[in-house]
């Protein structure tokens, strides 16, 4: 039976999953070769590379001893080889590559061609690199190890959450690009962090399993901190960045960019772009928690008294308990439901995000910009979930981010990419599930210094926003 190719891999490794799930990339049996590899992409596992990549320095191929490469079965699929081989790294860094890209490039209806295509075509992936990191450059994406407070070595390629906010930083440097002046401010190196984390979490909500466990988690409650909106957790306490956050511009005054590429901050706390990316990040999650339960009040599944959307930050706090136990409730009754108001909302913040992607001049980028092109994208007639103009406004402005400067210069100066339907990879696991792929041509934006760019954002640093 014709269908996809099967690998194995982590939605979220150190919290629980004990085991890889099976998934299915939309790529037909046989079309990856060893490695794995294809057109796009290849992995070369180092047998000991001590070092990261380092642009223009060093860069792919990497000339030195290599592990053998993974091996597909006689079907073509990658699901028979054993966790725990140094072919089952080399695969689960390919699988979790190609899969964000799938749902990234049918949210943008669009193939992602690399900026760096013109001189490296294809993208080296390499699994362990004796680092505690993980980064994506020119040609090259790389994790390395990270070690617990409980001495555990965690290979980070088994990441899914890190592994996905590596491929958001390519996707969008393949799509924006960077300023052609070359100057590059402090607000477009922490939109580019806030989208890479948006782009990671929305991608893990593609596991069935991981939708499970985080309604379940919650209680379908989504204005909780879960298992989702802890991004790059490596425990149970220890993690990287949260995107469920209350952190606002206010609270990051005089955090800036210098000329030498370093963060003054005037706390001496070491914030830096990561940090600055928190409040774009936490608005866009809230937009996602908005729309899941707008999504729960069409159906009638939350009663009037329980209907949250206009209530304050504060008041939900506080009928925290009580929304709980009548959201749990209700849980237990319409389960579906639950998962497919959130297919939906994923879908929603997913397509928003890819028009505004490909709308955005990294000449002039602004948290406002930004801001109004989602609002735009959100507010397209027909579409559904529908969310109001003013719970949007309301959303960003307590995050002290204005788009309204912006949105009537948007409506008038620019055309709103094609829409996409809504779609919902809930069964993308399943036997011959794949979504198509449209193959719309657009000129890349990359005509600025993008190496240089790159070097600017260090990920050694990455900071809890609180």
């Amino acid at each position: 039976m014709a269908g996809g190719t099967l690998f194995r891999l982590f939605p979220q490794w150190a919290q629980g999953y004990a085991e890889p799930e099976l998934v299915e990339l939309a790529a037909a049996p046989g079309s990856i070769g060893p490695g794995p590899s294809d057109s796009r992409m290849y992995v070369a596992h180092a047998v000991d590379k001590r070092e990261p990549y380092d642009p223009p320095a060093w860069l792919p191929p990497y000339r030195g001893a290599l592990l053998p490469p993974a091996q597909p079965d006689g079907a073509g699929n990658f699901d028979h080889i054993p966790f725990g081989t140094p072919e089952f790294l080399s695969a689960h860094l390919y699988g979790v590559t190609q899969l964000v890209l799938e749902i990234w490039e049918d949210y943008l209806g669009q193939p992602v061609r690399w900026w760096h295509a013109d001189v490296l075509p294809r993208l080296e992936l390499q699994p362990v690199v004796y680092w505690a990191n993980a980064q994506s450059g020119f040609g090259f994406l790389e994790a390395g190890l990270r070690w617990t407070r409980f001495g555990q070595a965690l290979p980070l390629c088994l990441s899914f959450d890190v592994v996905a906010h590596e491929v958001g930083h390519a996707i969008l440097f393949s799509t924006m690009g960077v300023p052609k002046s070359g100057a590059v401010g402090g607000t477009f190196l922490a939109f580019h962090e806030a989208f890479a984390d948006l782009i990671s979490t929305l991608s893990v909500l593609h596991f069935p399993s991981v939708v499970m466990r985080l309604l379940a988690q919650t209680s379908g409650n989504l204005y909780e901190l879960n298992l989702v909106s802890r991004l790059g957790e490596l425990s149970d306490v220890e993690q990287v960045r949260v995107v469920d956050n209350t952190v606002r511009l206010r609270d990051l005054q005089g955090l800036r960019l210098l000329e030498d590429g370093t963060w003054r901050d005037p706390l001496n706390l070491g914030r830096n772009a990561h940090v600055l990316a928190a409040p774009l990040t936490g608005a866009v999650w809230d937009i996602l928690v908005e729309l899941f339960q707008e999504g729960l009040v069409a159906e009638g599944i939350i009663p009037p008294d329980r209907d949250t959307r206009s209530w304050t930050p504060a008041a939900v706090t506080a009928a925290m308990a009580p929304l709980r136990h009548a959201s749990a409730e209700a849980l237990a009754r319409f389960e579906g439901v639950f998962r497919h108001c959130l297919h939906r909302a994923r879908d929603r913040v997913g397509l928003a995000m890819a028009q505004t992607i490909l709308r955005l001049d990294p000449e002039t980028l602004s948290f406002g910009q930004v801001a109004a092109l989602l609002i735009e994208a959100l507010a397209e007639p027909g579409a559904t979930p529908r969310i109001a103009m003013g719970a949007l406004l309301d959303i960003f402005d307590e995050r002290d981010i204005d788009p309204r400067p912006f949105l009537a210069g948007a409506s008038a100066g620019m055309a709103l990419s094609a829409p996409l339907p809504p779609m919902s990879r809930a069964a993308w696991a399943g036997p011959g599930a794949s979504l198509p792929h449209r193959s719309w041509a657009r000129p890349c934006g990359c005509h600025g210094d993008i190496i240089a760019t790159r070097r600017m954002m260090p990920h050694g640093s990455r900071a809890s926003a609180g």
